[in-house]
């Protein structure tokens, strides 16, 4: 089938969940090599799980090359959880690039185009690892499988189409898992306390297995799921002295359904005559006494029950186990689990809470659209609290006036909480990328021949999705930077006395309107006499100069365009290279970016981004006979100097605050604005990445929520200018770029120096 030709909301469907799980599958497999033999089960059973699910859907969508190759990987990680073969770094290289070729498989199903085939070598290599360790007892399941079926057994051969038939594994599994889960119910439905609940879980239980046994057509099935729901939606109001009744029927559903899910594993399908047990099931749900000869002669024997009310009649004696046989009536109305189930984990008892879904797929363009709608929104609600402030000027009556400024600061008020709530409807945790870095520091980890532990904090930490996006690259580096020459080998590390192991933390927290992103290593750190030789010999600055600069100013010059120290700029990343795009991308998110560092203790690097880059507050000023607006993020006071405050170093500017000196930008002249007479001026105080200035403006018009507008890269190439926005009066105003304000002027000061 081409992809023209398929459904396209199932496949999407399919490209969205697949995407989850091979991210999820990604990450497990990366914790499943650093954990305990104790705590490696669940992780290889969610790694199996993951991939499986992948596996089926591929196959019911007919995606062969994505089945193919899905199988291989699946059944190496069958025989991994299973024990059969043990965790090795060689048996994860191939699972992850397993994970890794079905990524790229996938990304090509979303471009429109057809998957191709898995790498024969790794195909063959998974094949090797599952079946080069294979146990007698695996190999025997092995020659069984390739037996032809054996028609004594009971029931009959399913008979389903192929794409169903790929299935059947993946329905089995559900099947094992909702029967433990089941167990749990049954024991919660004996209490009066917890009754209700139960019934909520069974509800949503039978539900999901009355699709599943309509989709493979199975009707046996189907009707005792249904009983189920029947019986669930009526136990809250049952008679104490029918419950045990109502729970022996429910276990009997139960040995029902396992009977069959053992059976479908053989691809066989049972029937059984259910009318009589439909029928006491529903007089039980009516709350209805049964006859006392028939409920009286066998309570201690579900089995013989299940015989008596005619439900398995001919097969329930062929197929019951012995410990089916013997299950017992459970005491004071609790039902009873099988002998051979192990006691329910925790994860399972919260996999069966009632969850009724609370989330729905929104296209990412519906949200653009939205976002872009209450942009304009905003701009005409500062558009009326204008009007409104011009109409309390002029002649109109009071109680005109009073309306109208009530009516204002409602919508005002309306206008913040809306925008509030799109805002978070595009905010997401930073695990969507945090979550991809384990796998990066692990093979730069076995590339190099280093150890490396990364440490992740605060990954529930939200951004806008824009931000989300752009910030993916920007990390990548420094994390590659960090992890191939921040950390040292371990034998280096022994020889300094440090752990063998390098940690490299990466942490994020919020901070008012911004988000702090830390990644900090404890490697051998950033050497200053080396960058700072490295400048000088570039031109960047001279040996005047560079005595002058604090540690922070001198490792900035990493940033520069193709400025490294490394003695050897390895395929993976060179210190330093690469970082000039870093701060290109963190400037182009009106963020900023800081280094702090000791030589032979380790490097910090600190990422400060807006929550979001569509809409924020700004100071709008005024220079000359033009209207900016400095974005209210970078601002840190406001102040107005003195002429005996103000004074010139090196022909620089700059004003004494407080027990600081702060250079000082007129912005009449970078802006080239009319000189004016303007004597009460204002200094606003920004600060970016640890760099401080005054922006000297000649009028304070006052806060407002603006909205960006994108410019041509011709105007905001170099600054100063970020974007434009619009403003209450309708005319449209420049943002001043203040990240390049500052560079220029840290830049400019040094030139008068040297001068």
């Amino acid at each position: 089938m081409s992809l023209d030709d398929m459904d396209q909301s199932l496949l999407q469907d399919f490209l969205t969940e697949a995407g989850e799980l091979i991210e999820q599958l990604d990450s497990d497999l990366v914790q499943l090599e650093n954990v305990s033999p104790d705590e490696s089960s669940d992780l290889c059973n969610s790694c199996f799980r993951a991939l499986h699910t992948i596996k089926g859907a591929a196959s019911f969508l007919g995606l062969t090359a994505v089945t193919t190759f899905a199988h291989a990987a699946e059944d190496c990680l069958n025989c991994l959880r299973k024990g059969e073969i043990q965790i090795t770094p060689d048996v994860m290289d191939a699972l992850l690039r397993s994970a890794d070729i079905v990524r790229d498989q996938i990304e090509s199903l979303s471009n429109g185009e057809d998957p191709s085939d898995g790498p024969q070598d790794l195909i063959d290599l998974l094949h090797k690892l599952a079946s080069g360790t294979t146990s007698d007892s695996n190999e025997e399941e092995q020659t069984a499988a390739t037996q032809p079926i054996n028609n004594d057994l009971p029931g009959e051969t399913l008979d389903l189409p192929a794409q169903k038939v790929d299935l059947i594994e993946f329905m089995v599994i559900d099947l094992q898992d909702y029967s433990k889960q089941l167990d749990e119910v049954f024991e919660k439905i004996g209490n009066d306390g917890t009754r209700h609940d139960a019934a909520e879980i069974l509800t949503e239980i039978a539900d999901n297995l009355i699709k599943t046994a309509d989709f493979f057509e199975l009707d046996a099935l189907c009707k005792v799921v249904k009983l189920l729901d029947r019986i669930a939606s009526t136990i809250d109001e049952c008679p104490h002295n029918l419950l045990d009744e109502v729970i022996i029927r429910l276990n009997a559903a139960k040995f029902l359904i396992d009977d069959q899910t053992e059976m479908l594993g053989k691809n066989r399908a049972l029937h059984w005559p259910l009318d009589t047990f439909v029928e006491r099931t529903e007089q039980l749900c009516n709350h209805q006494p049964l006859d006392p000869d028939i409920t009286g002669k066998h309570n201690n024997d579900i089995q013989q029950l299940l015989i008596l009310d005619q439900v398995i009649e001919e097969n329930a004696s062929a197929n019951a186990t012995p410990e089916q046989q013997t299950i017992a009536k459970p005491e004071n109305g609790a039902a009873a689990s099988s002998s051979n189930d192990s006691t329910v984990k925790t994860d399972t008892q919260a996999a069966t809470k009632k969850t009724v879904e609370q989330t729905i797929r929104v296209e990412v363009s519906r949200l653009e659209s939205l976002l872009n709608l209450v942009g304009q929104l905003v701009l005409n609600k500062n558009r009326v609290l204008a009007l409104t402030r011009n109409l309390r000027d002029s002649d109109t009556s009071h109680d005109l006036n009073e309306e109208f400024v009530g009516a204002a600061g409602e919508l005002d008020r309306l206008m913040g909480e809306l925008q509030v709530s799109v805002m978070r409807t595009r905010m997401q945790p930073l695990a969507k990328l945090f979550d991809r870095y384990p796998r990066v520091i692990r093979d730069i980890a076995r590339m190099t021949d280093k150890k490396i532990n990364l440490q992740i904090e605060g990954k529930e930490t939200e951004v806008d999705k824009s931000v989300l996006e752009q910030l993916a690259d920007p990390l990548v580096h420094i994390l590659r930077n960090s992890a191939d020459h921040g950390v040292e080998s371990p034998e280096a590390r022994l020889a300094v006395s440090k752990a063998e192991i390098g940690t490299i933390t990466l942490s994020a927290e919020h901070q008012g309107s911004h988000v702090r992103v830390a990644i900090k290593d404890d490697g051998k750190g950033l050497d200053r006499e080396v960058i700072g030789n490295k400048a000088i010999e570039r031109g960047l600055t001279t040996q005047e100069q560079l005595a002058q600069l604090t540690d922070s100013d001198v490792f900035r010059f990493i940033f520069e365009a193709g400025f490294s120290t490394a003695e050897q700029v390895s395929d993976l990343s060179g210190r330093g290279v690469g970082m000039d795009v870093v701060r290109t991308n963190i400037n182009k998110l009106n963020g900023s970016i800081n280094i702090q560092s000791k030589k032979g203790r380790g490097t910090t690097i600190e990422i400060l981004i807006p929550l979001t880059v569509a809409i924020m507050p700004a100071m709008v000023v005024g220079v000359g006979n033009h209207t900016y607006s400095v974005p209210l993020q970078s601002i840190l006071e406001i102040v107005r100097p003195t002429e005996e405050a103000v004074y010139s170093i090196n022909g620089q500017q700059v004003m004494r605050l407080r027990d600081s000196v702060l250079p000082l930008i007129n912005m009449r002249h970078r802006l080239n604005e009319t000189e004016t007479d303007n004597g009460d001026r204002f200094a606003v105080v920004v600060a970016v990445g640890g760099q401080t200035a005054g922006l000297v403006v000649d009028r304070l018009i006052g806060q407002q929520e603006i909205v960006i507008k994108p410019l041509d890269d011709t105007y905001t190439e170099g600054g100063p200018f970020s974007g434009a926005t619009i403003q209450e009066d309708g005319e449209v105003c420049l943002i001043l770029d203040v990240i390049e304000l500052l560079k220029h002027s840290a830049n400019l000061g040094q030139e008068k120096a040297a001068a």
